[in-house]
């Protein structure tokens, strides 16, 4: 088996990556969410929006309220990131020589 046809069979984009990559990114966040719930609810740390500190109910509102941007920024740099290695790696296949 050649390196050229080994590379190939990674070089294609699965189907729903996106879907993928932010269900994974749910469930990996969920612990720290939840763990950082609990530090605002007893005040033991706080949550920094606007340049002010919140404690308590409204802390863990504005924690559960951003978490959706985060997962999906996270998301967005993983997919991004997936793209751009695939496409190098479609570079590099075009670059080898075919196997006679």
């Amino acid at each position: 088996m050649n390196l050229k046809n080994t590379l190939s069979k990674y070089a294609g984009k699965p189907n729903s990556l996106f879907k993928k990559i932010f269900v994974l990114f749910s469930f990996a966040y969920l612990p720290f969410l939840l763990l950082f719930v609990i530090l605002v609810s007893f005040g033991l740390m706080p949550v920094n929006f606007n340049d002010v500190d919140y404690y308590g109910l409204k802390g863990v509102v504005i924690m559960i309220c951003f978490a959706p941007f985060m997962i999906v920024m996270f998301s967005g740099f993983a997919y991004l990131w997936y793209i751009f290695g695939n496409f190098v790696l479609q570079l590099f296949i075009s670059l080898l020589p075919e196997k006679k």
